[in-house]
């Protein structure tokens, strides 16, 4: 016999004896033990290599078709669908998931039938994410059921994490929100640290980076409360990593660059670098981005290439591509742009191929600013994938949505007829019951929002007369000034040339000489430019220069001066002579004051215009006013997608106060902004 056959009868023997042994604790009630257990955790299998266990465990399938149906032989298949998992044979370990299901089934036992529903959940979460969302739901229903709080929350955890991996982060806070409720008095440390964690990475895809901070810290506090909670030590110290790893993108994002050091220097080991290789490379590279961010370049490019390595070698697409769009941005920094390029298309081209959105979208950004020759078509480009994207959302949102709603019409089947007329009488009741509150909403949401325009209506009132105040306070300071330089000029030119002319006259007096009567004309001709000179301060005293009065009109010019004082482009303001600016409601004039002080800022800040020009005047019926906002300055492209802060603040001050606005803006020719208001704000 060769050594090749021994060995298959070797283990043909043990499967039998192993079966055997599975029969006959199965028939003894006295004796329940979970051989799996020490078989799958004994020295000789887990030695074995990845091949030597597959043949064993397809050997160990094979012989479980005559398993007796009993709770021993159950968790045995549950071990044996562990182990196809865990070598990531996920057909085969879904195969014994749906035996073990059978059988839990033919038993009654709800507790397998909802740790088989999770378990095919696992085995289709990578490339079936809705089959893996519908069979976590069906789980967590059951669950629900058997009121087990810690394995409920369990599954909401995993449908939060589905949800997470498919972009919808707004549905997977959701779906922890609910976890957390569950596993909030729960002892178990991974699940509650993973929700933490998890619920921390939903704020910072959605860049409310102070919640996101809170949670990572929660997160961390699991692991350090350690008379509260037990984790075994190397999983506490994955963990920490992964911790830290999660603080320190949040900071990046933030610009926290220091903390982010300190935060990834703290777990950077040799145990890291020796045995989590994926970890160690996500840490380097992290921290390595972070000094350049910081300005500090010294052995940066170095370090990225080790990370880059690391995660070629292990294959970790995902973090490949953000160390090929670090080497990037480093190379962009030190100028040298083919580099720069190079990377960043390496980078698009990973992230294409396994259809990572956000990841294709920052390559593109990066492109566009770095290859401007090409910005154009990246900037097409990356406006056609976030349409896909958004797409993308939309269908998976409805597709979760569709697989609730399925799987509770499946757990409504079996109420009787009865029940559903009760329901239909329930739901009458209530439609009725919900259209009188709708009718009280709507009555007192009303006079809510007659109020709230009231006290807007006062804020503005308030505003604008603090704005006029303030204009006359300046106005007030110019007066001064002005009196105070007509007063220095009276004291100091004025009176010394009177009095010169005063003493030279009582001197020239005393004589009747032909030369002094002379000298005494010249004297009087001073006496007369002094009189001119008295002439022309006293006009100054009675002009407009320094106007009493001030009004709206008066605060807008005053506005338009200001800008032309600070910046290159020369602002004009005309306004309507017939526009009676006491009948204009107080919010329209102050939402027309913000409007104008936001465009100019912008026209001074992006336009390059030479020359902008403002019109103010009424319509034809007196109802509206029109504004005009002309420029000749370098244009833009009218998009939604486009705008920057200044200008969705102004599209909301219209939208407020229920103006249109009209822009028109050509490349190279400038731009006109059109702004229709009401007289008077609706309520």
């Amino acid at each position: 016999m060769t050594i090749f056959e021994k060995n298959i009868l070797k283990k043909f023997l043990f499967v039998f004896i192993f079966c055997t042994y599975l029969i006959f604790i199965s028939c003894n009630e006295k004796k329940k033990v979970a051989p799996a257990a020490d078989l799958f955790h004994n020295k000789n299998f887990v030695s074995k290599t990845a091949t030597s266990k597959l043949i064993f465990l397809d050997s160990l399938q094979q012989a479980s078709q005559a398993i007796i149906n009993d709770s021993v032989a159950r968790n045995f298949l549950f071990d044996l669908s562990t182990e196809y998992f865990n070598l990531n044979q996920n057909q085969k370990s879904a195969t014994v998931c749906k035996q073990v299901l059978q059988l839990s089934i033919a038993a009654k036992d709800t507790l397998s039938i909802a740790k088989s529903y999770s378990y095919l959940g696992d085995t289709h979460e990578v490339c079936h994410k809705d089959s893996a969302y519908y069979f976590y739901q069906k789980s967590e229903k059951l669950y629900q059921s058997l009121k087990n709080s810690k394995l409920v929350g369990k599954m909401l955890l995993k449908k939060g994490y589905l949800l997470f991996n498919d972009g919808n982060c707004i549905e997977s806070e959701i779906q922890v929100s609910k976890a957390l409720l569950y596993l909030k008095n729960s002892a178990d440390a991974d699940l509650l640290f993973t929700s933490y964690s998890l619920m921390g990475l939903n704020f910072e895809k959605l860049e409310e980076y102070n919640d996101a901070i809170k949670y990572q810290l929660l997160a961390k506090k699991v692991l350090s409360d350690e008379q509260k909670y037990k984790i075994e030590p190397s999983n506490k110290f994955l963990c920490t990593i992964e911790s830290s790893i999660n603080t320190a993108n949040i900071y990046i994002k933030t610009l926290q660059y220091k903390k982010s050091i300190q935060e990834l220097e703290s777990v950077l080991t040799n145990e890291l670098k020796e045995k989590f290789p994926y970890e160690y490379a996500a840490t380097i590279g992290n921290l390595a981005y972070s000094k350049m961010k910081s300005g500090k370049l010294e052995g940066v490019r170095k370090t990225l290439e080790e990370a880059l390595a690391i995660s070629i070698k292990n294959k970790t697409d995902n973090s490949t591509i953000y160390k090929l769009m670090h080497l990037g941005e480093y190379y962009a920094i030190v100028r040298d742009t083919a580099q720069s390029i190079q990377f960043l298309k390496r980078a698009l081209l990973l992230s294409e191929k396994i259809k990572m959105g956000d990841e294709i979208k920052e390559s593109l950004q990066f492109l566009s600013k770095i290859d401007y020759k090409n910005a154009r078509i990246y900037d097409k480009r990356n406006l056609v994938v976030t349409d896909s994207l958004a797409k993308i959302q939309r269908i998976n949102r409805n597709k979760y949505a569709r697989i609730q709603y399925e799987t509770s019409i499946v757990s409504d089947e079996n109420k009787s007829l009865t029940t559903k007329n009760n329901y239909i009488l329930t739901i009458s009741l209530l439609l009725i019951f919900a259209m009188a509150l709708a009718l009280l909403y709507w009555y007192l949401y009303t006079q809510k929002r007659e109020i709230l325009f009231r006290i807007s209506q006062q804020k503005a009132e308030e505003e604008i007369f603090a704005l006029l105040k303030e204009y006359q306070i300046k106005l007030a300071e110019a007066k001064e000034l002005e009196q105070n330089r007509i007063s220095r000029e009276l004291h100091d030119s004025v009176m010394n040339k009177l009095y010169g002319a005063r003493l030279q006259l009582g001197i020239l007096n005393e004589s009747d000489d032909k030369e002094i009567k002379i000298k005494r004309l010249v004297y009087v001709d001073l006496l007369q430019k002094i009189e001119q000179e008295i002439r022309t301060i006293a006009h100054d005293l009675h002009t407009d220069a320094i106007d009493a009065q001030f009004d709206y009109v008066s605060l807008l010019s005053n506005l338009i001066q200001h800008q032309n004082e600070i910046g290159s482009t020369t602002f004009s303001l005309n306004t309507g002579k017939n526009i009676d600016w006491n009948k204009v409601d107080s919010l329209v004039k102050l939402t027309i004051f913000r409007i104008l002080q936001e465009s100019a800022q912008n026209v001074s800040k992006h336009s390059k215009a030479a020359t902008c020009t403002i019109f103010i005047k009424t319509s034809k019926d007196k109802n509206t006013l029109v504004v005009t906002i002309t420029d000749n300055g370098i244009g833009f492209v009218v998009s939604d997608k486009t705008d920057g802060i200044g200008l969705k603040n102004i599209k909301e001050r219209a939208n407020a106060v229920k103006a249109t606005l009209h822009i028109e803006s050509n490349f190279q020719k400038g731009t006109t902004f059109e702004i229709i208001f009401p007289m008077k704000p609706s309520s």
